[in-house]
C-alpha cells in the first residue's frame, strides 16, 4: 500500500492524491512512467527527487521514515504494506484506571501466532514481539491499553506506528464499543459464550484464589478481542476503497492471518508461543488489610459510620457502623433515624458516599444559579479522579443534584452535634484497595471486604449493595483515621477521601492539637498560654481571626464586638469557614492549642482537620469565680450576665460531652497547671 501513497510526500494533500488515483496513476512506478513522460530529457531511469526517500525507506524497511511523514490518521498503509509484521495488542486489567490497576494478561497476534503474558510470569516475549514489530493495532490503545503498558513495562519498545481501531473504525461509520462493531459487521466470537469485559477482572480474581480454568476463559476472551480487531481492521479498509479514499488494488486481508491458541501441556512443551497454565505466583504489593491499620491506630476505641446516601428520604439508605473489625448494617431512610443511630452507637467519624460540598463558586445545587455558567457542575476532586481512570459523576449533574442537596444538609446536621464527617467514595475505594465493585456481583464484593479483615453478620446474611458500600464508606473511614489517606479537593471546595497504600502516616501522627472550651472566664486563655510557654504549643484563638476583621473595619476588639461580630460569621458564613482561617494562622506547627472553641462545628471541624491528633479539654468553672475574674479587664464591655447570655456561648455547654476530658478550674492556679500537665502528658501517650 506504502506504494500507492503520496500523501506523505512534500506538496501532496489527499484531494491531489486522489487525482492520480483517478487518473490511473496508483503506484510510484506510475507516477515515475508519467513524470519520465514530461521529462523525456532526463532518461528513462530518473528519479522524481521529491520520491527517492520514501524509495529508500521501503526498501530499508524504515517504517520510522513513513511515521515521521504520513498523517497519523493514514497509518494504517503502513499495516498494509506489512501485515506479516502488524501486531496486534489487547490487555486484561483488574479495572479500568490506569492509575490504580494493573495489568492481568497481555495477549497479542503476530502474523498467524497468538501469544500471552500472564502477570506473575515472564515478560521477554511480550517485549521482544513489541520490539520487532513495525506497526501496532489496538482497540482504544491510545486512552487505555498503552497507558498501562507504559506504566508496568517503562522499557518497552512500542512501534511508532500505531492504529488505534476505535478512532479508525469512526471514520467509516462504526462508532461504539469493539464488541458493538463486531455486531455492526457480522464478526462473530466463538468459545466465550457469557463473558464480557465487565467480567474479565473476576476471572483473574477467580484465578488468582487458584481457578486455573478461570485463567483460561480469560485468555480465549482476550483471543477473541484480537481476532475481532483483524476483523474490524478488514472491514475499515473495504470501507475506504468504497469511499474511494483508496485505490482498488489488492490487499491483504488480516482476518485471513487468523491465530489459534497453543496450550502448553505435556507434549507440546516449549513449542513457540505456547502458553502455561500455572497456579499464580506473582507479588501482590497492595495487599493491606485492617489488621495493618490497627498497629497505626487502636480502631477498637473508634466506631466508624459509613453511609451509601440516596436522594431521597423515602428509599432506603445503605448505613453500616464498623466498630473494630465488625460492621454491622441496614437499611434506614430518615436523616433523624441516622442521627439516633449514630448518637447511640458514639460514632467517632461519619463516612458519607455523597458530595458534600459545590463546586467553587457555585451558591445552590440547582440550574438556576445564575453562577453555574461560569463555574459549572464539578468539582476538582472528580476531574482528578476522571483523570485516574475512576468514573465518577459530577455533583451537579441533573441526576446528582438532590443527592447532593442531602448530603450536605445531612452532614451539616452530624457536625452540629461535634461529629467529624468525611466525603468518600466507595467505588473508587474499592478500585484502589482492588476489590471488585457491586457490578460484578455482590459476592466478590462481600468477599473483598472479608479478606481485608471486615467481620460481621453480612458474611452470612443476605444485605443489599447499599449496606456493602456502606461498609466500604466506613473502611475509608478507617484509612482517614489512621493517616493512610489521600484528600483529593481544594480548599475552597472541602476534601474528598480516598485510602492511599502506599503513603507513610508518620506526618499524620507527629502534629498534636489540643483546643481548649469552657465558658466565659473560665480560664481558657490561662490554660493556652500555660500549653504555650511550658510546652512549646503555638496558641491561635478564634478571637484572632475575628480580631482582624474588626480592625480592618476600625472598631474595637471589645467583648460586644466580638459576640457580635462571631454570630453574624457563624450565621452568614458557618464555622467551617471560621475554622479554615483558623488552621491558616496555625500553619505547619506541630504543636497547637486552640483557645476559645464554642460551637460543635468546631470540634467536627478540628476532628476532620486533624483527627485522632485533636483532643480536646473543657475547662469549668463556678459563674462567681468566673465574674471575679473577669471585672476589671479592659475588653469587657458588658456585664458578665448579658454575655454569657449572648448567643454565640449557648453551644459551649454541649462541648462538656464531647471533651475528652474535663478540667476544674476553681482552686489554686498551680493545681490547675498540674490537671493540664497530667492531661496533656496522658494524651500524648494515647496518640
Amino acid at each position: 500500500m506504502l506504494k500507492s501513497s503520496f500523501v506523505h510526500l512534500h506538496g501532496f494533500s489527499k484531494a491531489k492524491e486522489k487525482t492520480l488515483w483517478d487518473r490511473g496513476i496508483l503506484t510510484w512506478d506510475g507516477f515515475l512512467l508519467d513524470w519520465r513522460k514530461q521529462m523525456p530529457l532526463l532518461g528513462p531511469d530518473a528519479m522524481h527527487p521529491i520520491l527517492k526517500p520514501s524509495i529508500e525507506a521501503l526498501r530499508q524497511g524504515n517504517v520510522l521514515f513513513f511515521g515521521e511523514t504520513m498523517p497519523r490518521q493514514e497509518y494504517y498503509r503502513v499495516a498494509l504494506e506489512y501485515p506479516h509484521e502488524t501486531l496486534f495488542l489487547d490487555i486484561e486489567t483488574t479495572g479500568l484506571s490506569h492509575y490504580y490497576d494493573n495489568i492481568t494478561v497481555v495477549g497479542w497476534s503476530l502474523n498467524n501466532q497468538y501469544g500471552a503474558f500472564i502477570a506473575g510470569q515472564d515478560n521477554s516475549q511480550l517485549l521482544d514481539v513489541l520490539a520487532s514489530a513495525k506497526c501496532l493495532v489496538t482497540f482504544n490503545g491510545i486512552m487505555f491499553d498503552l497507558k498501562f503498558i507504559r506504566k508496568e513495562f517503562p522499557g518497552a519498545i512500542i512501534p511508532q506506528i500505531h492504529i488505534d481501531l476505535r478512532f479508525l473504525a469512526k471514520r467509516v461509520g462504526l462508532a461504539g464499543g469493539q464488541k458493538a462493531i463486531e455486531k455492526m459487521i457480522g464478526w462473530t466470537r466463538k468459545d466465550v459464550p457469557g463473558i464480557s469485559g465487565e467480567t474479565a477482572p473476576i476471572l483473574w480474581h477467580s484465578y488468582r484464589r487458584g481457578d486455573l480454568q478461570a485463567l483460561r476463559d480469560l485468555i480465549r476472551y482476550n483471543h477473541a478481542d484480537i481476532e475481532g480487531m483483524k476483523s474490524i481492521l478488514d472491514c475499515c479498509v473495504k470501507k475506504f476503497v468504497k469511499m474511494r479514499a483508496l485505490p482498488k488494488i489488492p490487499f491483504v486481508r488480516f482476518s485471513k492471518l487468523k491465530s489459534k491458541i497453543i496450550w502448553e501441556t505435556k507434549g507440546k512443551k516449549n513449542v513457540g508461543g505456547a502458553i502455561l497454565l500455572k497456579p499464580y505466583e506473582g507479588k501482590d504489593s497492595n495487599k493491606f488489610t485492617i489488621f495493618d491499620l490497627n498497629t497505626l491506630v487502636p480502631l477498637e476505641e473508634t466506631p466508624i459510620a459509613g453511609i451509601d446516601l440516596v436522594a431521597s428520604e423515602s428509599k432506603g439508605t445503605g448505613f453500616a457502623i464498623v466498630h473494630g473489625s465488625v460492621a454491622n448494617t441496614q437499611r434506614v431512610f430518615t436523616d433523624d433515624e441516622m442521627l439516633s443511630l449514630i448518637q447511640a452507637n458514639r460514632v467517632k467519624l461519619v463516612s458519607i458516599d455523597s458530595p458534600l460540598s459545590l463546586p467553587r463558586g457555585r451558591t445552590t445545587v440547582f440550574d438556576d444559579d445564575p453562577n453555574r455558567q461560569e463555574y459549572g457542575i464539578m468539582r476538582h476532586c472528580e476531574r482528578e479522579l476522571k483523570r485516574r481512570g475512576i468514573n465518577v459523576y459530577p455533583c451537579l449533574i441533573n441526576c446528582m443534584q438532590k443527592l447532593t442537596r442531602r448530603g450536605m444538609e445531612l452532614a451539616g446536621k452530624i457536625r452540629a452535634l461535634g461529629i467529624p464527617v468525611i466525603e468518600s467514595y466507595p467505588g473508587a475505594a474499592q478500585d484502589i484497595m482492588h476489590i471488585p465493585r457491586k457490578q460484578a456481583g455482590l459476592e466478590w464484593l462481600r468477599l473483598g471486604l472479608k479478606e481485608f479483615g471486615i467481620t460481621g453478620p453480612f458474611w452470612e446474611q443476605e444485605v443489599s449493595h447499599d449496606e456493602l458500600d456502606a461498609i466500604t464508606s466506613a473502611v475509608v473511614g478507617l484509612f482517614f483515621w489512621a493517616g493512610k489517606f489521600e484528600a483529593l479537593g481544594i480548599p475552597e471546595e472541602d476534601y474528598l477521601i480516598i485510602p492511599d497504600l502506599k503513603i507513610d502516616p508518620t506526618n499524620w501522627f507527629r502534629r498534636k492539637v489540643l483546643g481548649l472550651s469552657g465558658a466565659i472566664g473560665v480560664g481558657k486563655t490561662t490554660a493556652a498560654q500555660f500549653f504555650e510557654r511550658e510546652k512549646g504549643y503555638v496558641r491561635v484563638r478564634y478571637s484572632d481571626v475575628l480580631c482582624k476583621i474588626l480592625l480592618e473595619e476600625g472598631k474595637k476588639p471589645t467583648r460586644s464586638n466580638l459576640q457580635e461580630l462571631g454570630w453574624g460569621v457563624h450565621n452568614k458564613y458557618g464555622q467551617r469557614w471560621l475554622g479554615k482561617k483558623l488552621v491558616e494562622i496555625a500553619g505547619s506547627a506541630e504543636k497547637i492549642v486552640v483557645d476559645g472553641v464554642r460551637f460543635p462545628e468546631d470540634v467536627a471541624y478540628l476532628a476532620e482537620t486533624f483527627g485522632p491528633r485533636y483532643i480536646h479539654c473543657h475547662v469549668d468553672c463556678s459563674d462567681v469565680v468566673c465574674r471575679n475574674r473577669l471585672s476589671g479587664e479592659a475588653r469587657e464591655d458588658r456585664p458578665y450576665k448579658i454575655a454569657q447570655a449572648h448567643l454565640v456561648e449557648q453551644g459551649v455547654d454541649r462541648l462538656k460531652s464531647l471533651a475528652n476530658k474535663t478540667i476544674d478550674n476553681c482552686g489554686h492556679l498551680s493545681d490547675f497547671f498540674d490537671q493540664l500537665s497530667a492531661f496533656e502528658s496522658r494524651e500524648t501517650l494515647c496518640l
